[in-house]
């Protein structure tokens, strides 16, 4: 298979880089508010250490919507972005499966259950991610439990282990659905497509703190993940700890989606069809595929959070997936018989 960018991955890592930071800009530009990007730069600049002397605080509202509201979910967004991106370039690499996603060991069924006895039992709303996260990570502990055979983690039990966990999540928040009051529903509903809306700055750093952490320890085992594609048997003898690097990949990209859940819901199709792009731009090697994965996540996810602000607040998942779902089928029809490993 031909991977265009695969020999000119640095270049093509600037050139993402700088794309970034103008779809960025653009998006802090765009709303119901039009600010140009001149007072976009002064505003910034001037919440610069030393820098208020040349650029004093901007007094009006133009200052509040872009350092309050836009800039935090803006950032929420990409970052989000990264951690669904490098979560889903983990799991399909530990799956060897394209089609693997972040939610596949039942991170998002689990967080949407913790959310939904939140709402239902009228929990402090500020609780609520808390919740989500304890009971997406719950879900996959649980998995990992039910997929342990024999000391091993085997992925096929994994699979089925994770299937039958997404079921019964999901029947159980249809249960508490079924006997919640209407007000309640629409949140619990919402929760399953996801928003950016009404984001904070703690939620950013607490985000960007777990993105790190979490895209560090991937990466960090990239390698292994690299040779681990050829059987974990071969991976054996070349020295590779299999069961090792499987814990800490599927761990590490299990956290990075639980938190994005917690604080956003549950946004699709990012995990899954950005890792499957960026393998056919820059082949198979993770330590290439993760780096372009998380930009181009982020961008991709920010992008449709644009959109989203910009037709009136519909929920981001839907956004994502009209967006995903159709450029998905047509990378299936144009690599039909490839699998791109």
């Amino acid at each position: 298979m031909n991977h265009p960018l695969k020999k000119h991955f640095k270049k093509s890592l600037v050139a993402f880089a700088a794309l970034t930071l103008v779809t960025l800009v653009i998006s802090l530009s765009l709303g119901s508010v039009h600010i140009p990007f001149k007072s976009i730069v002064e505003i910034l600049i001037s919440r610069l250490p030393y820098m208020g002397h040349y650029y004093p605080s901007y007094p009006d509202a133009r200052s509040t919507i872009i350092l309050y509201i836009r800039l935090p979910r803006i950032l929420l967004g990409f970052i989000a972005g990264i951690s669904l991106a490098v979560s889903g370039s983990s799991m399909q690499g530990v799956f060897k499966n394209p089609m693997a996603s972040p939610f596949i060991l039942g991170v998002s069924a689990g967080g949407v259950l913790g959310t939904a006895v939140g709402i239902f039992f009228g929990i402090w709303w500020p609780l609520l991610p808390l919740m989500a996260f304890i009971f997406a990570m719950g879900t996959v502990f649980t998995v990992f439990f039910l997929g342990r055979v024999k000391g091993t983690t085997d992925i096929t039990t994994l699979l089925l282990a994770g299937l039958a966990m997404n079921f019964m999540m999901t029947a159980l928040t249809s249960l508490i659905l079924f006997y919640s009051d209407p007000t309640d529903r629409m949140s619990i509903v919402a929760w399953t497509w996801g928003s950016l809306s009404g984001t904070i700055w703690n939620e950013v750093w607490i985000t960007l703190t777990v993105a790190l952490i979490g895209s560090a320890l991937v990466y960090a085992y990239a390698r292994d993940l690299n040779v681990m594609q050829t059987g974990e048997i071969s991976a054996k003898q070349l020295g590779i700890d299999v069961e090792k690097t499987k814990i800490i990949q599927l761990v590490a990209a299990s956290l990075l989606a639980a938190v994005v859940i917690s604080f956003t819901g549950i946004i699709g199709f990012v995990g899954l069809i950005i890792p499957h792009a960026s393998r056919l731009l820059v082949g198979p090697d993770h330590k290439k595929l993760i780096p372009i994965s998380a930009l181009l996540g982020g961008i991709f996810l920010v992008t449709c959070d644009t959109v989203s602000r910009m037709s009136g607040e519909i929920w981001v998942g839907v956004i994502t997936g009209l967006f995903g779902a159709p450029f998905f089928i047509y990378l299936l029809i144009r690599n039909r018989g490839e699998t791109g490993w």
